[in-house]
């Protein structure tokens, strides 16, 4: 009578439960109105469904190219920091490690200091956190189309309208930015990803990118601009970033493409009274970074991660040839792509008629 009673009583308050969420649903924000199902979810779903599946729809690393045995040494040094780190701190992250990202950028031709770089849970939250700085609802961001499916979340949850810039092989076209710029008073922030754009591959040469900052100041609009793949260059000479050209533009940097994304840890370099709200908004958030991941990842950075990358360049040039040979041998004369010279990503052309 016990069990039944029990079972009764457990059927009634997953109902009454089921009742109050459906009673809630009124009361949700209208900002949630973008969010239907979630396509990283059906993503994984279709990895489930596949026992070995070859995926070409994200930027990420090879897992078998993972250095599992020197993550875990890493690990290991920085747990010896403990208890000391496992408290509250350091809101703009471990300063060595900072320092070290000063140090990383300077080969890509920026200058930067730790002061203003602030360690984040990938550059995804960097960007997050850049678009509550500047974004108000009604504020209209000027990206390149197509661009990064994440980026353009983020920007909807924050309630703008996004304008997209149309691009060419050398990335985001100037004069249709400047028309834009031109056409909308609100024009807030650029978002771009001058070096080997996701998805197309492209980069921006160093003309394009005068112009686009040039643009930026006389207009004065923010520009964020997206790095996460400029270490990984095959071929060809680094292009000089924008942040190298204005040292008023926004960078977000990861190490989710030369360590691992499961190893949330990027960075922004800003100007000083951007970066001050970067850190405010920060705090806010979630108080403080991961201390054991920001010291895992400084010794992982510190003892081998250049030579790692090295490596890495030899294999993904060689699957970029393979993929670009098989393109030239099996898709006819009406098909184009892009020819990368880093990064992950070929983008494919096909005729006009066919519907993608």
């Amino acid at each position: 009578m016990a069990s039944n009673v029990t079972e009764t009583t457990s059927r009634q308050d997953l109902t009454d439960a089921t009742n109050v969420g459906a009673s809630l649903t009124s009361r949700f924000a209208r900002r949630n109105d973008i969010y239907g199902p979630s396509i990283w979810t059906e993503i994984l779903n279709h990895f489930k469904r596949h026992p070995d599946p070859v995926y070409f729809g994200d930027g990420s690393p090879d897992r078998n190219l993972i250095p599992l045995q020197r993550l875990k040494e890493a690990s290991a040094k920085a747990w010896e920091e403990a208890p000391g780190c496992l408290g509250y701190g350091e809101q703009q992250g471990y300063e060595p490690l900072r320092q070290l990202i000063v140090e990383r950028m300077r080969p890509l031709g920026i200058e930067g200091s730790a002061d203003r770089v602030l360690v984040t849970s990938g550059s995804t939250q960097g960007l997050d956190l850049a678009c509550r700085v500047f974004l108000e609802p009604g504020d209209v961001v000027l990206l390149e189309n197509p661009t990064f499916l994440g980026a353009t979340e983020i920007f909807r949850a924050c309630e703008a309208r996004l304008v997209p810039i149309e691009t060419d092989g050398d990335g985001m076209r100037i004069d249709a930015l400047e028309a834009a710029l031109v056409a909308e008073p609100r024009a807030k922030m650029i978002y771009t990803i001058p070096t080997f754009q996701n998805p197309t591959g492209s980069t921006m040469p160093l003309e394009r990118r005068q112009r686009l900052v040039d643009l930026a100041r006389q207009y004065k609009v923010a520009v964020l601009e997206d790095d996460p793949y400029s270490e990984l260059r095959y071929d060809g000479e680094v292009v000089a970033p924008l942040v190298s050209l204005d040292p008023n533009v926004i960078y977000l940097g990861t190490f989710s493409k030369t360590i691992a994304p499961g190893i949330r840890c990027g960075w922004t370099l800003a100007p000083a009274e951007v970066h001050r709200l970067l850190v405010a908004n920060r705090e806010v958030s979630d108080i403080s970074n991961d201390r054991i991941t920001m010291r895992t990842v400084y010794h992982a950075a510190e003892a081998f991660l250049t030579g790692h990358v090295a490596g890495t360049l030899d294999v993904y040039r060689s699957r970029r040839d393979t993929m670009l040979g098989a393109l030239e041998e099996y898709l006819p004369d009406t098909v184009t792509w892009s020819r990368p010279q880093g990064g992950f990503f070929v983008w494919i052309t096909l005729p006009e008629h066919i519907d993608t």
